[in-house]
């Protein structure tokens, strides 16, 4: 695991998810998910039985790890088809230095395929590999290895390292890339070798700067490398701050999170700091490129109930791949050219016609890299190259411009709200005095169903403040979207207040108050009056929170639901407090006509309705995702 940057209690809470993921690795091993003679030398088994939902996780952690070996004959996918790509297409006659390491297994496992590099380094933190070397040194399986492909004198160890001819395991902070050199160094790092870094969760415990300046010291050190980085990825979202939470929890701190906002300021990164190419894809992804007989074998295994917890899970990791390859890799390998026909027959893959007829059909563009990785998942469906393709060689669509994500939404509040109070007030006015609140009830709930229909892809729909609140509490809206959109639904409510008042007769727009809530006339009706309007805005904001934003209960026929209930609640509460529901629709009739008798109702009640919703949704109601306790 990597070193964050802090005090030695933040660096201990980093080292304990070595632990974790050790022990969660093992647990998946021994369920079958794949393959691992190894692991159980370096870590104990688990006690208690792991989630599916990490073992799957987990499975994909095996994927990168396996270094694409056959692992109960599924050919793993990830990392591994990037790291066995490069130790072919170099023949071997490459180094590998893993970050922050832990207790990986790789070096052991690629040497059962004869697929060992010239030289294999692991690097972490000295308490960490002070562990490892005992374990290699107790365990005649794990030391036996490399005495067999060591050459020359006799290993040189002590207490924090380890180095043969062909493996080496270093004690060094990854924050600081001088002393990390000084020390690969002595152990024969050789600069000129074709070199591939691999990192695992690593950069994200250590803050921007200290990673940049690790990926800047990876860049310029070696003319010719490959950089695999899999970490966290759209961390910004609910899902991601309650991943977040839970490390803090146990004083573990992601000082990097800000570079895992999306895939695009993952490679952003890399590029920024010496890389000449980057891609990036998340591990949900790299899942859906599985065969289906592997994917079916996979979900025999365990029972899972929760398969959107899982795929929410894999949409927050994610492998980010760079390469500088300034001497040109396809001249340093004379038999492999670098463009069109590589020799795939050479590296044990099955190559159809029509993985060949996508090969010719890539552009001249592509780099040697790349092409390397299409091909490692060319033959495990048919022909997958064009959605890979899609994927790595296409203009990535960037992150939606500030107008769609700040001025539209707010656009979108006002318009909606001024449409539906607009409708709402006209129909309070123009009530012929015979159809009661069936004619209000029907035009309120079927504005406010439109309206939610129409423009709720772009801002949500709200159209009501207290709805915006309750939606920002369970998670569903950003914080600093809440007071534009307040701002925006108040001024929408005068907007359609302002036209109801344009276009109807003025003695009606007198009788009616011009729409405002006129309900409550005397000061004995304000508890339940006050009763009324919690008791229907809770109603509703449930509605809006169950139907709209939890994920497991979410529906596409919510705008209609949530304009259903509010003509239920009109018909059912309309003589108790006039049910307003919405402090906007109170607001813009009453500035405009200048109506405002026992206005504070309009708010208060609309408001604690919220707030006990967010609570009951947070607390008993929402998904995993959402509730805070009782997970």
């Amino acid at each position: 695991m990597a070193a964050a940057a802090g005090p030695d209690e933040a660096d201990e809470a980093v080292r304990g998810t070595c632990e974790d993921a050790s022990v969660c690795k093992r647990f998946a091993v021994s369920v079958g998910y794949w393959k691992d003679p190894y692991i159980q030398y370096f870590v104990r088994q688990a006690k208690e039985r792991k989630a599916p939902e990490i073992n799957r996780g987990k499975l994909e952690w095996g994927w990168r790890h396996l270094a694409g070996l056959k692992a109960d004959k599924t050919s793993v996918h990830g990392q591994g088809y990037l790291i066995k790509a490069f130790l072919k297409k170099t023949e071997c006659n490459c180094q590998i230095v893993n970050l922050g390491a832990g207790m990986d297994t790789l070096f052991w496992r690629l040497k059962d395929e004869n697929l060992l590099p010239r030289k294999y380094f692991e690097v972490d933190f000295p308490m960490i590999v002070a562990r490892k070397i005992h374990n290699i040194k107790s365990k005649p399986p794990l030391s036996k290895p490399i005495m067999e492909s060591h050459s020359g004198d006799s290993l040189l160890i002590d207490s924090h390292s380890l180095d043969s001819s062909r493996y080496s395991i270093v004690g060094a902070d990854l924050r600081f890339s001088s002393d990390l050199e000084e020390k690969l160094k002595k152990h024969n790092l050789d600069v000129h070798l074709p070199t591939l870094l691999v990192a695992e969760c690593v950069l994200v415990y250590m803050t921007p700067q200290q990673s940049a300046n690790l990926l800047k010291w990876a860049a310029s050190t070696f003319p010719v490398a490959m950089f695999i980085n899999y970490e966290q990825v759209n961390m910004m979202d609910r899902f991601g701050h309650i991943m977040i939470e839970n490390l803090q929890r146990r004083q573990c701190n992601l000082a990097g999170v800000e570079v895992c906002r999306s895939l695009d300021s993952q490679r952003e990164r890399l590029l920024l700091n010496g890389w000449e190419t980057a891609r990036a894809i998340d591990m949900m992804k790299v899942y859906s490129f599985l065969p289906q007989a592997d994917v079916r074998r996979i979900e025999a295994l365990e029972f899972l109930d929760e398969k959107e917890l899982f795929e929410q899970l894999m949409q927050h990791y994610c492998i980010c791949w760079a390469s500088k390859d300034s001497s040109n890799l396809g001249n340093v390998l004379q038999h492999v050219p670098s463009h069109g026909n590589l020799m795939w027959t050479d590296w044990d893959w099955d190559v159809t016609p029509e993985t060949t007829l996508c090969m010719q059909n890539w552009p001249k563009s592509v780099p040697v890299f790349q092409q390397t990785v299409l091909m490692a998942s060319a033959q495990r469906s048919p022909c997958p190259v064009q959605e890979l393709m899609d994927i790595d060689t296409k203009p990535k669509p960037s992150r939606p411009p500030w107008f769609e994500r700040h001025v539209q939404p707010c656009m979108a509040e006002l318009l909606g709200t001024a449409l539906f109070i607009f409708v709402g007030c006209l129909s309070v006015v123009e009530d012929s005095g015979g159809t009661g609140r069936l004619q209000p009830a029907l035009a309120h709930g079927l504005a406010l169903g439109v309206t939610v229909a129409v423009l709720g892809d772009i801002s949500g729909g709200h159209f009501n403040p207290a709805v915006s609140l309750g939606v920002w509490l369970v998670g569903g809206l950003n914080m600093t979207m809440l007071i534009p959109y307040w701002v925006s639904q108040l001024c929408g409510g005068m907007i359609g207040a302002g036209l109801a008042k344009a276009v109807a007769p003025s003695e009606r727009y007198g009788n009616a108050s011009g729409g405002a809530l006129s309900a409550i006339t005397a000061d004995q009706q304000v508890p339940t009056a006050l009763a009324g309007e919690v008791a229907m805005t809770s109603f509703l904001v449930l509605v809006v929170c169950m139907g709209a934003i939890n994920r497991k209960t979410k529906t596409p026929l919510a705008p209609f639901c949530i304009g259903f209930t509010v003509t239920v609640n009109i018909l059912a509460g309309g003589a108790v407090s006039g049910a307003c529901m919405n402090p906007a629709r109170a607001f813009g009739p009453a500035l405009v006509s200048n109506y405002w008798d026992y206005h504070w109702v309009y708010w208060v009640g609309p408001m604690v309705a919220a707030l006990l919703v967010a609570v009951l949704v947070r607390l008993l109601m929402g998904d995993q995702t959402t509730r805070l306790y009782l997970k």
